[in-house]
């Protein structure tokens, strides 16, 4: 079975892909801008799990420059909505620690 190239939307998108006969592969990018590749990465840091995810959810976090993509993929659409959810809540989290901790350099991109 091929797939069909995918591109996300902005912002994030959430994307059937075909496994397998029968079954669905679901996918849920997010793509957020920060202000400078610094804060990409220690987001990047504080959101990467300890543990590699298996079944029934994988989670890929990447960074490139001051962008960080997060996709989680699952092929059960209730625990792909619980890990959004999840997802959704630690990055608020990481953005309001940082805006805290580190306001000079978070509100001020750096070239």
């Amino acid at each position: 079975m091929e797939r069909a190239p995918y591109t996300p939307g902005p912002g994030g998108d959430a994307a059937p892909g075909a496994r397998g006969p029968g079954s669905r592969l679901l996918q849920f990018t997010l793509t957020i801008p920060f202000p400078s590749a610094m804060d990409a990465e220690i987001a990047h840091r504080f959101l990467t799990p300890n543990e590699e995810l298996q079944e029934p959810v994988r989670e890929e976090l990447n960074v490139n420059g001051s962008i960080l993509t997060v996709r989680l993929t699952a092929d059960d659409p209730g625990r792909l909505q619980m890990s959004i959810t999840s997802c959704l809540g630690q990055l608020s989290l990481v953005i309001r620690t940082m805006q805290i901790i580190m306001p000079p350099f978070f509100t001020k991109p750096q070239q």
